[in-house]
């Protein structure tokens, strides 16, 4: 009888433990092969490659400890592929769905070589919580506002089936996939992967993470014991060690978002007391984000309300630059994109106030801004940075009011109120008081005092937030005659 070879495609599901689409191939299969297929042509950004380097390594090494190996090859998608279906001959593809650029590109393709050589490609969902069309509204529809998404989702929860944990007896299998010969290089770190994680930016931003499925659930943990019970208080005062930090993580599918959820649940089990609701909130807007984009892949490029098409988006690189630099004179603004550059992360609470200005005081188009978040995010994930993105520039499902602006003043003063958030990144005007931190424009005489010069020293505002706040206004004012 024919040897039955099964090849497990990874995307963005860099672990072993509950990962349906290998667990499957172990069971069914005489052999395995576990593959990915770097094509730089297709990457998300520089600061997501990174992160993807490290844990293509870190899950290389778990798979070598239990007598497997991770084949890796880099080109042009459908060549890589092709390459090594022809080498292996398998019968049969696995792979997990995702959604977004470049997943939706890369499936196609596969669906499209395999349909042409009669090899079964079969895809597991196991990414998302329900499979597609399982949430819906009265209409059949998908709900398009958070909320009501919500509620239904949580009379679905009890459907929900948790993901087993991947046997350890049965890696050894994977052992039967290691390769010789001039196919020595497919067990090697992907050449471009490689010449990136050398970078010092990539060094850099890398040394605030634990990368990997072990880091993963150490994150989960330490996150569990010291915050999640105070976590719907204090996660948006990006000062406190508040948030999970799981995102990246969860991107790079470290550890599966639905493991974490039945986690939980046993946990709260054991004590009722524990607080878990407000960040399983989140975790169903994550779910809420992949199905978006699941129903409206165009997302990613066009806003979702049709009639911002017509909005008349400043043209300004220096602008754009300045913001990109955190040099705009807002000190809270500035904080965070500092921290982007710095660690490849960005507290949500500032994600959202530095993604107001540019779109709403700036003017700049928010694909701008979602562009510089794909190349500088560690977890610049399709579904999320899209959907965050749309709806703080008022163009997306569930959008924020086109009338709101996040007041980066405000805003600074309310979740920063002793200015320790700026302080560590932005360090020139660290002498100033709590009071006069948050906007140094309006302290001038303070500013002399502690011998801070603004325009020098640290820059005046790029923009004057009363007047462009009233524009902005006036720009989607005439929006509302579009229909």
């Amino acid at each position: 009888m024919k040897e039955k070879t099964t090849l497990v495609w990874c995307q963005r599901e860099l672990r072993l433990q509950h990962f349906p689409a290998l667990q499957s191939a172990l069971q069914s299969s005489d052999k395995v092969i576990v593959a990915y297929f770097h094509d730089p042509e297709m990457a998300i950004g520089e600061a997501n490659s990174a992160w993807l380097a490290k844990s293509l390594l870190a899950l290389q090494t778990s798979l070598r400890e239990q007598g497997g190996e991770l084949i890796m090859l880099e080109g042009k998608f459908a060549d890589c592929l092709k390459e090594a279906l022809e080498f292996y001959r398998p019968q049969q593809v696995f792979y997990s769905f995702e959604v977004g650029t470049p997943f939706f590109g890369q499936q196609n393709q596969a669906l499209d070589f395999c349909q042409s050589r009669k090899i079964a490609l079969q895809p597991f969902f196991s990414e998302f919580w329900f499979d597609p069309g399982t949430i819906v509204n009265q209409q059949n529809k998908p709900y398009v506002v958070f909320t009501p998404f919500y509620k239904a989702a949580q009379k679905k929860l009890s459907m929900l089936q948790p993901l087993q944990a991947e046997p350890s007896n049965q890696i050894g299998d994977l052992g039967k996939t290691k390769v010789a010969g001039k196919f020595d290089s497919w067990t090697k770190l992907p050449p471009n992967l490689q010449e990136i994680l050398d970078k010092p930016w990539a060094q850099k931003i890398l040394k605030h993470w634990n990368v990997g499925e072990t880091g993963a659930w150490s994150r989960l943990h330490h996150f569990i014991e010291n915050h999640l019970n105070d976590y719907d208080e204090d996660r948006d005062f990006p000062a406190l060690e508040a948030t999970s930090l799981l995102s990246p993580h969860l991107h790079f599918g470290e550890i599966s978002s639905r493991a974490i959820y039945f986690e939980l649940q046993a946990l709260k089990e054991q004590d009722p007391s524990l607080n878990i609701d407000p960040w399983v909130r989140q975790l169903v807007w994550r779910e809420f984000a992949r199905l978006l984009m699941w129903y409206f892949p165009n997302t990613e490029h066009s806003p979702f309300q049709t009639k911002f098409e017509q909005m008349a988006w400043d043209v300004g690189p220096q602008d754009l630059s300045v913001w990109q630099k955190g040099q705009t004179g807002i000190p809270i603004v500035d904080a965070g994109m500092r921290q982007l550059w710095e660690t490849g992360f960005m507290h949500n609470r500032v994600r959202m106030i530095v993604a107001s200005l540019l779109t709403k005081n700036l003017n700049q188009c928010w694909l701008e801004g979602k562009h510089w978040f794909d190349d500088t995010l560690v977890d610049a994930d399709p579904s999320n940075n899209v959907m965050g993105w749309q709806w703080v520039a008022g163009c997306g499902v569930d959008a924020a009011p086109y009338y709101r602006l996040f007041n980066p003043l405000r805003q600074s003063e309310r979740f920063d109120p002793d200015g320790e958030y700026i302080r560590q990144w932005v360090p020139e005007i660290k002498a100033l008081s709590a009071k006069a931190i948050h906007a140094p424009w309006e302290n001038l005489k303070e500013c002399h005092i502690k011998g801070i010069a603004l325009g020098k020293d640290y820059p005046r505002p790029i923009v004057d937030l009363s007047e462009s706040r009233k524009e902005h206004l006036e720009r989607v004012e005439s929006l509302k005659q579009v229909v």
